[in-house]
């Protein structure tokens, strides 16, 4: 648990975050290291259903213009 608490950690070191809306929802486009990563998270009052994490750069590609 420990190894990957502190993955989590170090991957935040230097990330920018901006909010956009990509395919209707409200997601995270992430931009460190030159690299783009977008993050949508659903959730209702019962919590957390879903977390989708958008690492592909072809897919990427629409949300990647300048930070």
């Amino acid at each position: 648990m420990a190894k990957y608490l502190n993955a989590i950690t170090w991957f935040w070191d230097g990330v920018d975050v901006q909010w956009a809306n990509t395919n209707g929802q409200t997601s995270a486009v992430l931009r460190r290291d030159g690299n783009v990563y977008v993050l949508t998270v659903s959730a209702s009052t019962d919590g957390i259903s879903h977390v989708l994490w958008m690492t592909n750069p072809a897919k990427t590609a629409a949300v990647s213009g300048p930070a």
